[in-house]
């Protein structure tokens, strides 16, 4: 099979997100295990989000092997970033004759719409609960399987293109080999407002005695940076760190990992991750973190409620016992297969190797838009 992963959004190792990491894992699973031709480009155009051309110094950490002919780099695969996305994309699939397209985030509809129309395979790839409605369906209604990193994703999903959506999910991070710290910080990785920034520090202020780490991982702006810095100087016990290439220094000085996301999460991969080492999660019951943090934590369900928070971390620190049988589950649920990369790789391979899925009709969109429609009244205040 030959694999082309294209987005606008530039691939990892550019951009360290949570969709760009799980999309490295599964292309090196493909690649190394499964022997599939893979190729991953991004727009180098992308001016959404900051993203950053990686250093030779980070190489090693960020699993960058070296840089071929035309500055692209091996990362057990082939990464690039592509000038003039659009127009260097369709000469590129015409070149390549990939058998499978994988498309995700920004610019999907276009990058999928284009494998179309070329008679290639589409697979997109959903990690964001808080996707245009109107743009997803659009773009299922190319005819490309649709996947999904958590089964209420898939639910959600469903309800708006009409057609059922495959469950992935993504390719973490592990890092078995390293413990966290019993005695360490009380972390939070991705110092953004979704990600429960304010839940945090003002857990943080409630809390004086106990030491919080602030981790960067989308990486903020000078404005937003300026912002953050001033607020936590008030916040003594709070230490900020900026993003790192390698999260294993991190989980290492990790007590109890925080997730008070105030958005729907698609999955939340970090969760996963940090219970590979043995942390214990405390997460908003949102989205996709059910299933995510599992057996291996405390899902908070009044989640905007500080009080809730802050009675859940003294109910787990203080409590050694606890805390121990909370990290034994916590890396148990980590080893699931269901969480293993090279059982995703095999997973997605049946799915692009299984029949396209049918375009629904315009009855099938009207229903799925009607039900999309219903769906939105029942959340607006005083719906049921």
């Amino acid at each position: 099979m030959r694999l082309l992963y294209a987005s606008e959004r530039p691939p990892y190792p550019y951009f360290l997100g949570g969709a760009a990491r799980c999309a490295h894992r599964l292309l090196v699973s493909l690649a190394q295990e499964q022997h599939v031709d893979c190729l991953a480009v991004g727009s180098a155009d992308y001016a959404v989000s900051p993203w950053a051309q990686p250093q030779p110094a980070d190489f090693a950490a960020l699993g960058v092997r070296g840089v071929r002919p035309g500055a692209t780099l091996d990362c057990g695969y082939p990464v690039e970033v592509l000038a003039d996305f659009p127009g260097a994309l369709a000469t590129l699939m015409d070149s390549l004759r990939p058998d499978v397209v994988w498309s995700q985030l920004e610019g999907a509809q276009t990058v999928l719409a284009l494998a179309r129309a070329k008679g290639i395979t589409g697979l997109l790839y959903v990690h964001d609960a808080e996707d245009d409605p109107q743009e997803l369906r659009a773009t299922a209604g190319l005819g490309c399987h649709v996947v999904c990193s958590s089964a209420f994703l898939a639910g959600k999903v469903e309800r708006i293109i009409g057609r059922p959506a495959q469950v992935l999910y993504p390719a973490s991070d592990w890092y078995f080999d390293i413990a966290g710290d019993p005695a360490g910080f009380i972390t939070l990785v991705n110092a953004h407002p979704v990600k429960g920034l304010d839940t945090f520090l003002e857990v943080a202020r409630r809390l004086p005695d106990q030491r919080f780490l602030l981790q960067e991982s989308w990486k903020l702006d000078d404005t937003a940076l300026t912002l953050l810095q001033q607020r936590l100087a008030a916040l003594p016990n709070v230490r900020f760190q900026h993003r790192v290439s390698d999260m294993r220094a991190v989980y290492a000085q990790t007590r109890v990992l925080l997730a008070p996301s105030v958005w729907e999460e698609g999955f939340g991969m970090v969760a996963v991750e940090a219970q590979s080492c043995g942390i214990p999660v405390i997460a908003s019951a949102r989205g996709g973190l059910p299933e995510s943090v599992g057996s291996g934590g405390v899902l908070i369900h009044d989640f905007r409620n500080v009080d809730a928070w802050v009675d859940a971390l003294r109910g787990l620190c203080d409590d050694e016992a606890r805390y121990r049988q909370m990290s034994a589950s916590a890396l148990a649920h980590a080893r699931l297969d269901t969480f293993n990369v090279t059982h995703s790789a095999r997973r997605f391979i049946d799915i692009c190797s299984g029949s396209r899925p049918p375009v629904p009709g315009r009855v099938g969109r009207a229903l799925a838009a009607a039900r999309q429609r219903i769906s939105a009244l029942g959340r607006r205040p005083g719906g049921r």
